[in-house]
């Protein structure tokens, strides 16, 4: 029988406890990061799905999440199967963020001041 809903840990969740999950925001979201570089804000967050967002290489679902968003976009960043390799991957997209913007921002920088 397949599972529809999971537990932080990865293991099934019933309907019930689902949407006593899914209801709890701030209990979901494992970290959140907002990136100031220049006038450029972005926010990084990485929650936990309660549903199997597709199933990793080893067989094992996909239930935490790292979006990246500012005002007119968000992206999904990065899918993990446990906690810790989501605490880990949150890291590495604030970092790749940060770096990402602050090499905008300077070739900004250097575009105007070309003649």
């Amino acid at each position: 029988m397949p599972v529809d809903y999971y537990r932080s840990d990865g293991r099934p969740a019933t309907a019930e406890e689902a949407q006593r999950l899914l209801l709890d925001v701030r209990g979901r979201l494992l970290a959140q990061d907002v990136v100031r570089v220049g006038g450029v804000v972005v926010v990084v967050s990485t929650w936990f799905t309660v549903i199997d967002l597709g199933v990793a290489a080893n067989g094992t679902p996909l239930l935490w999440q790292t979006i990246v968003s500012d005002l007119s976009m968000h992206a999904d960043v990065g899918r993990y199967t446990t906690r810790e390799n989501a605490a880990r991957g949150h890291a590495r997209a604030v970092t790749m963020i940060t770096d990402r913007l602050r090499g905008l921002v300077a070739r900004a920088a250097l575009d105007e001041a070309r003649p």
